[in-house]
């Protein structure tokens, strides 16, 4: 076997954020008095998703959707498979280099949820509240925030139970199978046959930078910039003393 390098630092370093970002939205959506933290957080997990969803066709090899294993059939043999080492009756799977297939489904429903939970949240945040981008909605779709806010939650919860399936798949390949697929996320590297060595070329180090730097500046501006336009209120205070000073009460 051949240690090999598989995820550049621009792949740990982006984990690492979806993984803070996602944790601290979630705890504390319960909380009304965080609950701009949660939008926050939300928001900058959104940005450094669609980062993530552009280094799907541009980044190295292992890193974009091409190289994901979406065949249902393998997907299915992989978790029959797990099943099988579990129960001790099978033979130990084949070493994937990139992602399993089932990491792969995982990876971008992960994406599709986080967009959904995150254009909920924005519908629910603009008819209920009357703030964002959606604040517009308000006063012609009040009556329905409801609608909104039950599907803001429904993707929010299922993206955490994909998580959590994700987190326990990962949890089997490195206790049960004995595979590395953990350790590389930390350090880059792999167990492989072949000898691998992935490098970022001059383009994909110049974008590499700029989703880190964007990222983490999205959270600074959403925390910050307290009238920014995600979070600020549309509704604006009226003086009716000022507006009708020139109105004479006759009694």
């Amino acid at each position: 076997m051949n240690k090999s390098y598989i995820w550049p630092l621009i792949n740990r370093l982006s984990h690492v954020l979806l993984i803070v970002f996602l944790l601290v939205s979630y705890t504390l959506g319960n909380y009304k008095s965080f609950i701009n933290i949660h939008i926050e957080f939300g928001i900058a997990l959104g940005v450094v998703f669609s980062f993530r969803f552009i280094w799907g066709f541009i980044g190295p090899k292992y890193s974009k959707f091409k190289d994901f294993d979406f065949n249902i059939n393998n997907l299915k043999e992989y978790m029959l498979n797990i099943l099988s080492y579990l129960m001790k009756v099978g033979k130990k799977d084949k070493e994937h280099v990139g992602h399993n297939p089932a990491s792969s489904f995982a990876i971008v429903t992960m994406m599709v949820l986080t967009f959904l939970a995150i254009l909920s949240g924005f519908l629910a945040q603009g008819t209920e509240k009357h703030h964002g981008i959606f604040s517009y909605m308000y006063s012609e779709y009040f009556k329905r925030m409801e609608l909104f806010s039950g599907a803001h939650s429904f993707f929010a919860n299922l993206l955490i139970w994909v998580v959590v399936a994700h987190v326990a798949g990962s949890l089997v390949d490195k206790y049960i199978k004995k595979s590395d697929a953990i350790d590389s996320m930390i350090s880059g590297y792999k167990q492989t046959v072949e000898k691998i060595n992935i490098r970022l070329n001059i383009f994909q180090k110049i974008f590499a930078i700029i989703w880190i730097v964007v990222s983490l500046y999205s959270l600074y501006y959403l925390t910050f910039i307290k009238n920014n336009v995600f979070i600020a209120s549309s509704h604006v205070e009226k003086n009716y003393i000022v507006k009708h000073k020139d109105i004479k009460v006759i009694l």
